[in-house]
């Protein structure tokens, strides 16, 4: 499992719409949007890009935001999404 802290430069009430909107323009899908147990009040996210494999979590929750790719859930094409959906961020 890999972790990517991710520093933003929007207020942070406009995090969760901006994720959504960018990660559409990088042409991911959102497939999965809740929160998780660990961190009460989170938002999370799962993106896939269309049907390839991979499966890339998102999790915003107080002032973190940060990526998580999960053994067995990794695939090739994330490192370099992540790299610009950092950049936008």
């Amino acid at each position: 499992m890999r972790e990517i802290e991710v520093m933003f430069t929007g207020s942070p009430e406009s995090i969760p719409k901006t994720v959504e909107e960018i990660c559409e323009r990088e042409g991911l899908t959102l497939v999965l949007k809740g929160t998780l147990a660990k961190y009460p009040g989170c938002v999370h996210w799962h993106f896939k890009r269309g049907r390839l494999p991979g499966t890339l979590e998102v999790t915003w929750w107080k002032s973190r935001l940060w990526f998580k790719i999960s053994a067995g859930r990794d695939a090739a094409w994330m490192d370099n999404v992540i790299e610009k959906l950092q950049m936008q961020l």
